[in-house]
């Protein structure tokens, strides 16, 4: 493979990437006092506010939410995000379902050990949803986390956060693609 074609490959696939987030974010604000988690909605329960693992030591960096799929957009609300880990990856409903930052909606079949309840959620989730200021959608680094309670929608198999976590090379939600492009790049950059 030569050079001009393997740097062709690279900034195609980083012009992919790009192309496919929205970049015109909205920044979060703080909810008001009247703002609440949304109860119970599309077979989920919510479980009070939680904290972000990225930034734990020894979680290695990953994500309070596991195993699962994400989603970020500036009319995030509570139902859309409940909506969306419902329909889960490949027909699989997401085991939980987590706000973060107003806008961000994160899915897994799994809850990271490392990730504790907040005793003051009041404290720690305090952005309002960018689609629904009166909904709560999380904080920064916290999450307004939701468990499915309704089995019968349920086909992950009900494991709660007393499970054993699982980690995968290709994350549901996560194209098989971008990883097999990822093996070809290292692949390319080793001949290099």
């Amino acid at each position: 493979m030569s050079f001009p074609f393997a740097l062709f490959l690279l900034l195609t696939l980083l012009l992919a990437s790009v192309s496919a987030q929205d970049t015109s974010i909205i920044l979060p604000t703080t909810a008001a006092p009247t703002a609440t988690a949304l109860a119970t909605a599309k077979g989920y329960s919510y479980v009070g506010c939680w904290n972000e693992t990225v930034g734990v030591p020894n979680s290695n960096g990953a994500r309070a939410l596991s195993g699962g799929m994400s989603s970020a957009n500036n009319t995030m609300t509570v139902s859309s995000c409940l909506a969306y880990c419902a329909q889960g990856y490949n027909g699989a409903t997401m085991q939980y379902a987590g706000l973060e930052y107003g806008r961000e909606c994160y899915c897994g079949a799994y809850l990271s050990a490392f990730s504790t309840q907040f005793p003051n959620a009041s404290a720690h989730c305090v952005y309002a949803c960018d689609g629904n200021g009166s909904q709560i959608c999380g904080g920064a680094l916290a999450l307004t986390l939701y468990n499915l309670t309704t089995s019968s929608s349920s086909s992950s198999g009900g494991q709660s956060k007393s499970g054993a976590a699982a980690w995968s090379l290709v994350a549901p939600g996560q194209s098989a693609w971008y990883c097999a492009a990822a093996v070809v790049m290292l692949g390319v950059a080793a001949v290099l």
